[in-house]
């Protein structure tokens, strides 16, 4: 079995020596763009939403990074989706920076097929938070193909129109768990690894905690994120219920998802709640994020972070309640076993927390009472689904007649409260409202929330996203400026950026899956309005939501793929053990302290904008599972 994992000592030493600090090896790095520099990271934004001040303690004050110089340049001009668009849903847009005179006043669509055949039509000029710019429009071309688009000298990436230019990502997505597995031999990616997974950080007890998914361009194991992959490919199998020829099979999703909830059910403790993380460090840095010689009781062993956050026993009792369900024909034991699990986290936590620990709470007793039948887990949904309710600006807040329906860290009438900004969970109020109205329909809450969930998207989300060409999302709204850069200035009180402040805590990073995630919620909110009768709302949201993916695949002011193995100028990932991995998705566009679009586009493999991540991957995975469906 040794001989399987290492060809030889020395094989294994030279593979370690690759990896380990260069303080370990008697060399020093540059603290600006050293290894030091380009690793240190984060904890979990969790982490940022509720303890900003905690985070900045612990990781240190902002700094200026070099990656907030690479803005993008005068070329390409032409941004759009490099994969390409669906025959008859959707907009098909393309965004022309706008370099000056001469104006550019028309655009070329061509088939670079064998048919010949091209559309000729205007461009506009537009007025947009990234400056101006020149749309071209042409929905109205639903003839199969593929095309490239020309303006002046200048041609794009080419791309298809037909059914399956999204459809074809999913595997390659859904794939990428594999990859990331840990605790076993991933073929041409790595050998068997952190096979003595951990010690408590607190007892120094070893505790068998092997296997599970690393989360990001690294090696560590956070709960959170990781158990989101699991809930998401669980959730991709209600979505699809037969899959189609080339989709990934329910058997090997169930495979995955098998895999990984075997670290995710020895991370629970005694009393039932679950640890934070394997591996992820002192206050997140990086002194546990290196491969090990797999040896139980040496010097290199992984530590556990015993403590025990709140909306991870949330997303752990939800999740083991949807593996309850989706197994108990196939394997009842295990089903069994992993419902016992759910009860335990659910017994031994509050049910409480932050507005987006509320709404797991809310589908962990959902997805409870839908396994069981149980009346008190249906009480404890209502009751749930009601307190996220609680957590909305539905009236006019902050001195402005603008914007209404976003989320709130506490009630409206706490005078404390400030908008919800938190990328990674920032949908999940939202979503959490659409499911229980979805499992619930005769509640008396179910009108209430749904009306949330409309208030959101048409106060809030679509007049946010009307503000820039290319349609997507900020990243959230402050109540003045809390750090000394560039908030801007919307009505009354309020703030917004589109990126996550670079002078407020020591972590920020692009944000993918909080487009990708708006983009699950905009397709689930498409389906309810298209099962209501109301085509136009669906029709509206349906666009916003893809907006949101293409931003993703192309659209943007760097006309670059954030997706491995799909699209073009792909920045080449932050990630530093295993390199390239098909269908992971980068952190993304980030901001400086001008708000301004920045991406490293010169192999820095800066982990701000261009390292892989968990989150990213599911909710691109979820927004495809429903929109596709």
């Amino acid at each position: 079995m040794a001989e399987a994992r290492w060809a030889s000592a020395e094989g294994r030493r030279q593979f370690l020596s690759c990896w380990v600090p260069p303080s370990a090896l008697g060399l020093r790095a540059s603290p600006r763009v050293g290894y030091t520099a380009a690793m240190q990271r984060r904890t979990f934004l969790g982490s940022v939403a509720a303890f900003p001040a905690l985070l900045t303690a612990q990781e240190g004050p902002p700094r200026p990074e070099p990656v907030e110089q690479q803005v993008a340049g005068a070329g390409p001009a032409i941004h759009l989706n490099h994969l390409g668009f669906l025959p008859q849903t959707g907009r098909k847009i393309l965004v022309v920076r706008d370099a000056g005179t001469p104006a550019p006043r028309e655009f070329t669509v061509r088939d670079v097929g064998f048919t010949p055949f091209h559309l000729t039509a205007p461009l506009r000029a537009q007025a947009s938070d990234f400056g101006p710019v020149w749309l071209g429009d042409f929905s109205d071309l639903a003839r199969p193909g593929m095309y490239q688009v020309t303006v002046g000298r200048e041609r794009s990436v080419p791309f298809f129109i037909g059914e399956e230019v999204w459809r074809k990502t999913l595997p390659k997505a859904v794939g990428y768990y594999r990859f990331q597995r840990c605790g076993v031999a991933v073929p041409l990616v790595h050998p068997a690894c952190h096979l003595d997974d951990a010690v408590r950080r607190d007892t120094g007890e070893h505790v068998d905690e092997v296997g599970g998914w690393h989360d990001a361009g690294d090696l560590r194991k956070w709960m959170d994120v990781t158990m989101l992959n699991a809930i998401v490919l669980l959730r991709l199998i209600d979505d699809r219920p037969t899959p189609r020829p080339g989709e990934p099979t329910h058997a090997a999703i169930l495979d995955e998802v098998r895999y990984g909830n075997r670290y995710f059910l020895k991370m629970q403790d005694s009393d039932g709640r679950v640890w934070h993380d394997t591996a992820g460090g002192v206050n997140g840095d990086n002194s546990d994020n290196r491969w090990t010689d797999d040896i139980i009781g040496t010097a290199d062993d992984r530590h556990i972070n015993v403590s025990k956050p709140e909306r991870a026993c949330a997303e752990f009792a939800l999740l083991q309640a949807l593996v309850a369900r989706h197994y108990r024909d196939s394997d009842p034991a295990y089903a069994a076993n992993s419902l016992a699990a759910a009860r335990r986290a659910w017994n031994a936590s509050h049910h409480g927390g932050g507005t987006t620990d509320l709404a797991w709470w809310a589908q962990a007793a959902g997805e409870l009472f839908r396994v069981t039948g149980e009346v008190p887990f249906r009480q404890e949904a209502l009751r749930l689904g009601d307190l996220v309710v609680a957590r909305q600006a539905a009236a006019f807040l902050y001195g402005q007649q603008e914007l209404r329906g976003f989320w709130l860290t506490a009630g409206a009438d706490d005078p404390h409260a400030q908008p919800l900004v938190d990328i990674v969970n920032s949908a999940q109020p939202a979503l959490a409202l659409l499911r229980l109205a979805a499992l619930f329909p005769d509640a008396a809450s179910r009108p209430r929330w749904q009306a949330a969930v409309a208030l959101y998207l048409d106060a809030y989300v679509r007049p946010q996203c009307a503000r820039n060409a290319y349609a997507i999302l900020p990243s959230g709204m402050y109540r003045g400026a809390p750090s000394p850069e560039h908030y801007r200035p919307l009505a009354g009180e309020l703030t917004y950026r589109y990126f996550l402040p670079t002078r407020k805590q020591f972590w920020w990073q692009g944000g993918n899956c909080h487009l990708a995630a708006h983009a699950e919620l905009l397709g689930r909110a498409a389906a309810v309005s298209t099962a209501a009768g109301d085509a136009p709302r669906a029709a509206a949201y349906t666009d916003l939501a893809y907006r949101q993916l293409e931003w993703i695949v192309g659209a943007n002011p760097f006309a670059a793929c954030m997706m491995t193995g799909e699209g073009m100028r792909n920045p080449y990932p932050h990630s530093r053990f295993v390199g390239l991995i098909p269908g992971g998705i980068m952190n993304g566009i980030a901001g400086n302290p001008d708000d301004q679009p920045i991406l490293d586009q010169e192999y820095g493999m800066d982990w701000r904008t261009c390292e892989y991540w968990s989150p990213h991957v599911a909710y691109y995975i979820a927004a495809l599972g429903i929109l596709d469906a």
